[in-house]
């Protein structure tokens, strides 16, 4: 009996510790093994191709289960046997392993372990060994030993047990986490046992739903019961776990996403006596993982097709029209001038556009066609079985029609319009790169001719960009070795006196091979090639170069007007280069005049150009708003912004004493510019009637060629030196006048 007695001291507890911590930790770790390889599986079903090298992402997906109070280890071995991932701790050489495979397509893969240690536990057997067998010694052996020891030894015992039950209870807080239920199925019985984790993932109440199996598989939706089954009776079949996806109706009607899971099981004789598994809630994963795919394909801005998705419907279209001769075609299309609305109204205006031209492209065309938009204010259409290229022309012509014209965005008035290129499949091209190019090449032309039009692709195209590229490779070196380039003066006339008042510098091109190029050539090439601020900036020095060394010769009225481009407000600091230009030539800044043109100003409250214009006049030069009543401004600019001279642009002017409208109209603009103490400055006339009306209606100044074209330097000073002697003679002629008809009475 003391035998007895003392061999159940020394042995059952630590034998039932070491048993029911063993169940519990395998169980564990059984538990997340599965649960992990099913995750696995998932993922790896999406990425089969390359999952070994993923292993960034396949850390992330074991790593979100090792909030676990039990450091473990887990690997991902695949069927070769060669390891692939290591996430966690080394687990020592005492350890508990569990594995459960990775399938995918009804394929093993791989295997994810599970490991941890054992060795604390083994330790804790150990001492509890030792301990209990000290007490079924003394039991033994002199029956003396106190009670309390004994009672200490069982409450020992139930702490063991208390500790399997708050493990237990994690395990359960874990699962409700993790939103996973665990269920399972005996082969034969009517009903499919559900934890408690299942009802409140489901919304069901176990009161009032019976979880038979016919009810549980009419909970499948969308041909999900089906899907199951097949799983499932792959499982039964050859004893392998498997993970499946399937939509299931809640109690409030609402449909969720579940992984279930399933694993055969079988009793100590080998016989398969059920199925049991979990079910995890993955619908926000699932609704994570088509908005991942969404932003994959789709412009987040407009939501219209992006660039990746672009590329796999062009191929699909090749395709197609490889294998049936399908006609097709590209258009090509971006915003006249959107940088400008961008740059000037902000980029939140500019993306209220881009989504106002998206919605407006998605009505014209329907789903009949495909729309893309590829970045910045660039769009492609593909048009798929069309008739040939009246309908291209025809729907890029309707495009054309839709887009162009005023709209309001954001209280703010914008003109907005659109250029196409059009390049036809397979004739344009027999690959993406290809008809991309060409599509570009005539969007390039189109724009070239005028804009708000469309032109489809010709051979030969290509020769012309390569001519603009050139060109703007030429006009880099010719700024670099400040070669062939010159500044030519227009001068400017004051009204009432005759005399030259001023000069606007104007910049020529004398190019070493082609001769002289165009302004209206080579000015939008220095736009496109991002070449016109350091362009902008050498016109300035120059002039005021020559304005100086025309002071320091005595020469009258050397004061000269400069031409800055929108540009040069954003893409550099204005400020700065006028300051270092002024104090290098030492030019007094009241001889300087800087020429804007009122498209700049669309917006009367964008802070920048507002500080700009103002530290501009800190300097001490004058601001002129050239091109007036041409663009976008309203007249709170001439009150609101520091501006001294208003330029009348030439629209105003040409044949103006023909047309009583047109008299009126510059008599306003004239008096409107007086009103407000501004100098009105008419461009562009040709004719004495022209100069005649606009002394009549009391212009101040006049620059056009009926007085003098843009000139060098010297033939400039030479004109003024003529005018102001023609005006001496004049004068003198008008007093001679009277004397001479005095000696004659």
């Amino acid at each position: 009996m003391a035998l007895a007695i003392a061999l159940t001291i020394a042995v059952v507890p630590p034998l039932a510790y070491g048993v029911a911590s063993y169940q519990l930790l395998n169980g564990k770790i059984q538990f997340i093994a599965d649960m992990q390889a099913a995750r696995v599986s998932k993922y790896i079903y999406a990425h089969e191709a390359l999952w070994q090298y993923q292993k960034l992402r396949l850390t992330e997906l074991v790593e979100l289960h090792t909030t676990s109070s039990v450091e473990i280890e887990q690997r991902i071995i695949d069927s070769k046997g060669k390891l692939v991932l290591t996430v966690g701790p080394f687990p020592g050489a005492l350890q508990l392993q569990a594995s459960a495979p990775i399938r995918v397509a009804e394929k093993t893969i791989g295997n994810l372990v599970v490991a941890s240690p054992f060795t604390q536990k083994s330790l804790e057997l150990l001492l509890l060994g030792i301990f209990t067998s000290f007490l079924g010694a003394f039991a033994y052996f002199g029956r003396a030993i106190p009670m309390r020891k004994l009672e200490r030894a069982v409450r020992q015992i139930e702490n063991a047990r208390d500790v399997l039950a708050r493990r237990s209870a994690q395990l359960n807080e874990a699962q409700h986490l993790g939103k996973i239920g665990d269920w399972s199925y005996n082969f034969g019985e009517l009903d499919v046992y559900w934890a408690d984790e299942i009802y409140n993932l489901l919304s069901y109440q176990p009161d009032t739903f019976r979880p038979t199996r016919d009810a549980v598989m009419n909970l499948y939706k969308e041909g999900g019961a089906t899907r199951l089954l097949d799983v499932q009776a792959e499982v039964i079949r050859y004893g392998v776990v498997r993970s499946i996806d399937v939509p299931v109706q809640r109690g409030d009607g609402t449909i969720g996403h579940f992984a279930i899971t399933t694993k055969l099981r079988t009793d100590s004789d080998g016989r398969k006596t059920g199925i049991y598994g979990t079910i995890q809630d993955v619908t926000d994963r699932k609704t994570a993982a088509e908005q991942l795919e969404k932003l994959a394909f789709h412009d987040p801005l407009t939501g219209l097709a992006n660039r990746t998705l672009f590329h796999r419907r062009i191929d699909d279209v090749f395709a197609r029209s490889k294998r049936t001769g399908e006609l097709g075609a590209l258009l090509l299309l971006d915003l006249d001038r959107f940088k400008d609305v961008n740059d000037t109204l902000g980029h939140a205006v500019g993306d209220a556009l881009l989504v106002k031209v998206a919605h407006l492209l998605a009505r014209t065309l329907g789903n009949a066609h495909f729309v893309a938009r590829l970045g910045g204010d660039e769009f492609a259409i593909l048009l798929e079985g069309v008739t040939g290229m009246e309908e291209c022309e025809r729907i890029a012509a309707e495009i054309v029609t839709v887009i162009s014209g005023m709209t309001v965005l954001d209280r703010v008035e914008v003109t907005v319009g659109t250029s196409i290129g059009i390049a036809l499949i397979p004739d344009h091209g027999t690959t993406s790169t290809d008809l991309l190019r060409n599509a570009d090449l005539a969007l390039y032309r189109a724009k070239e001719e005028g804009r708000g039009r469309f032109k489809v692709f010709e051979s030969g195209m290509d020769e012309a960009v390569q001519e603009k590229v050139a060109l703007a490779l030429d006009l880099r070196n010719a700024l670099a070795n400040d070669e062939g380039l010159s500044v030519h003066y227009q001068p400017q006339i004051d009204l009432s006196t005759g005399r030259v008042i001023s000069y606007e510098a104007l910049i020529r091109w004398n190019h070493s091979e082609r001769g002289n190029i165009s302004p209206g050539v080579f000015i939008p090439i220095a736009e496109s090639s991002h070449l016109i601020c350091d362009l902008g900036y050498w016109i300035l020095r120059q002039s005021a170069r020559q304005a100086k060394q025309w002071l320091d010769e005595g020469v009258p009225a050397p004061a000269i007007a400069v031409n800055v481009s929108a540009a040069q407000i954003w893409n550099s600091d204005l400020v700065s280069d006028v300051s270092s230009v002024l104090d290098e030539t030492g030019l007094p800044p009241e001889l300087l005049c800087l020429e804007l043109t009122e498209s700049l100003l669309v917006d009367q409250n964008e802070t920048r150009v507002r500080s700009v214009l103002k530290s501009l006049k800190q300097l001490g030069v004058s601001l002129a708003l050239d091109d007036f009543g041409t663009g976008y401004s309203s007249l709170g600019y001439l009150t609101q912004l520091p501006f001294d001279k208003l330029k009348i642009d030439r629209i105003f002017i040409d044949r103006a004493p023909e047309s009583d409208r047109a008299i009126e109209l510059l008599r306003g603009i004239i008096a409107l510019g007086r009103g407000l103490g501004m100098t009105t400055i008419a461009e562009g006339a040709e004719q004495q009637q022209e100069i005649a009306l606009l002394q009549e209606l009391g212009c101040d100044q006049v620059q056009g060629f009926v007085y003098a074209r843009p000139v060098p330097p010297n033939e400039a000073i030479a004109f003024a030196l003529r005018l102001d002697a023609n005006v001496l003679a004049a004068k003198i002629k008008d007093q001679q006048s009277p004397r001479a008809a005095t000696a004659q009475a």
